[in-house]
């Protein structure tokens, strides 16, 4: 009996030393994002041309092309933090002009990779990116649990 005790008590002890307090779920993944935000747009553009070369085999002239498309995406985002107000001051016309704005760019960028891109890197990308939307939505639908 006195064994099954201290046998409990080495695992409650071991399982709350395991887990430290402030431990987050999303910790890594946190702590990446902040990292990233402290590139700058080129060097963010050119992480990111660089993942896009390894998952889809790019050759040197769609680097390019991609590269500067990065670039011009990276700019953009990071204008539109600067000049971002508070979400909850914005009325709905402006969240809606926000949103269209957004979409547009979107599409743009969709345009533009399909005419960089072949066929086959084109699906390869497009399913990538649909897996990686899906995550971000199951995430979103833990946080607010």
């Amino acid at each position: 009996m006195k064994k099954v005790l201290i046998l409990c008590l080495v695992l409650v002890g071991t399982t709350l030393y395991a887990q430290p307090p402030g431990h987050k779920e999303n910790g890594p993944r946190e702590e990446r994002r902040e990292k990233m935000s402290e590139f700058t747009p080129q060097q963010r553009a050119e992480l990111k041309t660089k993942k896009m070369t390894l998952a889809l085999d790019l050759n040197p002239t769609q680097q390019t092309a991609i590269q500067k498309l990065n670039l011009e995406i990276e700019t953009d985002r990071q204008a539109r933090k600067e000049n971002s107000k508070d979400k909850k001051a914005l009325t709905t016309a402006e969240k809606f002009e926000k949103a269209s704005q957004r979409l547009d760019a979107e599409i743009a960028v969709k345009k533009q990779l399909k005419a960089i891109l072949t066929e086959a890197q084109f699906e390869k990308f497009e399913k990538s990116h649909a897996r990686k939307q899906n995550r971000r939505k199951a995430n979103m639908g833990r946080k607010s649990d």
